[in-house]
């Protein structure tokens, strides 16, 4: 089970709306949202955590706190796994432009 499905299937609760502020809860639903992604490529690409790891070069634990949204991304980390797993990730800022 992906975690959109548990999200989907858990009982509502508001002990995020208490202990997070707005900020948080934002920055941790980003999360959840690239590590479902993660999860949900790689799985539809048949590769294991440790087929993953192997082509990126970490270990294993480190996917699975990726995919458990235990581990902040950074932007080249996101790019070495969107090339690992051929998948493009939408812009945010919809068609904002460098400066």
């Amino acid at each position: 089970m992906n975690i959109r499905e548990k999200m989907t299937g858990a009982a509502e609760s508001n002990w995020l709306n208490v202990s997070l502020s707005a900020d948080e809860r934002r920055t941790a639903e980003f999360i959840a949202l690239i590590a479902a992604s993660i999860q949900n490529r790689r799985h539809a690409k048949g590769y294991s955590q440790k087929d993953l790891a192997r082509m990126m070069g970490v270990s294993q634990a480190m996917i699975s706190r990726w995919e458990n949204g235990e581990e902040n991304f950074t932007i080249a980390t996101l790019a070495k796994i969107s090339a690992a797993l051929d998948m493009e990730f939408q812009n945010p800022f919809n068609g904002a432009k460098a400066v």
